[in-house]
């Protein structure tokens, strides 16, 4: 008899259990959403996602000025007009218990600004993902000018519509660059030239680099370190125009000419 009346307690037990669960479901989803908790990662304070366009975007999406009830709130609308922005990597929305919309949506994060050789440019990450310009928003960026490619296709560095052009190994020689940490603190500007060298600008000094291609690329580099490294403070300095680092063992100086 105890046990008949232990499984019938049991059996009451779940059963007030998941009448709770389905009336709190049920409320839940008939209430109206409250608000929008939305979140951007990103390094920088600002960046290419303006926040206040974006809030109020979800919030026309879930017509939360006619206190949509959160069961009508299309989450997938959301996701895909944010999934549409071209600066968005990724994004996640869910109503959470407290009847908020939790948005997160990261940001991309380039590492350089390409110039085409029409003048236009576009913003590559660290894997190569291609990214458009955006006019409210210009970070601070290693920037390269004069590599011929198709500036309006996007994607990545190594699609197909790149592969017959200098953008993968211009990629690969700024990846080179950003992971010294001495040309990445120097080097502000690569020049691509017509006689296929590549050309740095580096600062506190107008003395052209001529890099060469990209063959021994950190060989050049720590080149390039010892150099400036051996001649700072050295007013010999300031009579040389550029130096190539295209010689074997060597930094070959050309002079300005009086």
């Amino acid at each position: 008899m105890r046990k008949v009346l232990n499984i019938l307690l049991l059996v009451f037990t779940l059963s007030a259990l998941i009448a709770l669960a389905v009336y709190c479901a049920y409320e839940h989803f008939h209430d109206n959403l409250k608000d929008v908790d939305l979140k951007i990662v990103r390094k920088t304070e600002k960046g290419f996602v303006d926040y206040g366009k974006t809030y109020d975007m979800i919030l026309d999406i879930c017509d939360t000025t006619n206190n949509q009830q959160i069961k009508t709130i299309n989450v997938d609308s959301v996701l895909n007009a944010l999934n549409a922005n071209p600066w968005i990597i990724s994004a996640k929305a869910d109503i959470n218990l407290k009847e908020y919309l939790d948005v997160e949506i990261e940001e991309c994060d380039p590492i350089v600004r390409v110039y085409g050789k029409n003048g236009k440019s576009v913003y590559i990450d660290n894997n190569g993902d291609i990214y458009p310009t955006n006019n409210q928003y210009v970070p601070r960026l290693l920037v390269v000018s004069g590599v011929d490619f198709p500036v309006d296709k996007l994607g990545n560095v190594n699609d197909e519509v790149y592969v017959k052009t200098k953008l993968p190994q211009t990629f690969n020689l700024v990846k080179e660059v950003l992971n010294d940490n001495y040309s990445k603190s120097c080097v502000r500007q690569i020049h691509y030239d017509k006689k296929k060298n590549y050309i740095f600008s580096v600062n506190n000094t107008n003395i052209i680099v001529i890099f060469g291609d990209v063959n021994e690329i950190r060989e050049k580099l720590l080149k390039m370190k010892h150099f400036f490294d051996k001649m700072q403070g050295n007013p010999e300095l300031d009579n040389y125009k550029e130096i190539n680092l295209n010689y074997k063992n060597q930094v070959v100086c050309t002079k300005i000419k009086k």
